[in-house]
């Protein structure tokens, strides 16, 4: 497989995710009993009979970014910076995918550590589009601007979570998980831009 191919396979992976993480959180309102969006949180679909959806759907997820990090690691291969977001990258995906399958055993003794995940999650993140406002704008996969306003959305919304009221707790949560869905669609958009020609590789 030569490069723009391998390009176009990320790509097309992570936006595979994030296409199947919002349509499983929408079948699983639809199919889940009781759940109200705007009071529920996301891991509440993740528990019960069809909790599989939205496991389902965060995994995909999860593989998304590992797949972005596997393109942007074939993309460029040296620089610390660089190099520290291909690896922020891939545990942000591993961290989702273990959250994922941890919630299926939500409630059971020795299991609980959903929160521990969320709160990496959460470090990672920020780290993550913190060191993507640094460095030239041009044809960078991750641009600079945009990794700058998502770390000041991020920084402004996610600290404010658990102190969202409880009625409130679904919806607040599903505009926060936007933004971890975002970030992989604008990456692999220009991923395939990149396999394409239209994107100068430029340097990252």
């Amino acid at each position: 497989m030569n490069k723009p191919q391998a390009y176009k396979f990320s790509a097309a992976t992570a936006m595979l995710g994030c296409v199947a993480v919002l349509a499983s959180d929408v079948i699983g309102i639809m199919v889940h009993e009781k759940h109200d969006p705007i009071s529920d949180t996301i891991s509440m679909l993740a528990i019960g009979k069809y909790g599989w959806i939205q496991d389902t759907g965060l995994d995909l997820l999860g593989l998304g970014y590992l797949a972005l990090a596997a393109g942007c690691f074939t993309r460029k291969r040296s620089g610390a910076r660089w190099m520290v977001i291909v690896v922020i990258t891939a545990l942000i995906g591993t961290d989702i995918i273990l959250i994922a399958e941890h919630n299926q055993y939500a409630g059971r003794p020795g299991t609980n550590i959903h929160m521990t995940l969320v709160y990496i999650l959460t470090g990672l993140f920020l780290i993550l589009n913190v060191l993507g406002s640094f460095g030239p704008d041009g044809a960078r996969l991750i641009p600079r601007h945009f990794s700058a306003w998502m770390a000041v959305l991020w920084l402004l919304l996610a600290p404010a979570l658990p102190f969202i009221p409880d009625g409130w707790n679904g919806a607040y949560e599903r505009l926060v998980g936007t933004l971890l869905v975002i970030w992989p669609a604008v990456v692999a958009w220009r991923l395939y831009r990149l396999a394409e020609g239209f994107l100068a590789p430029g340097r990252g």
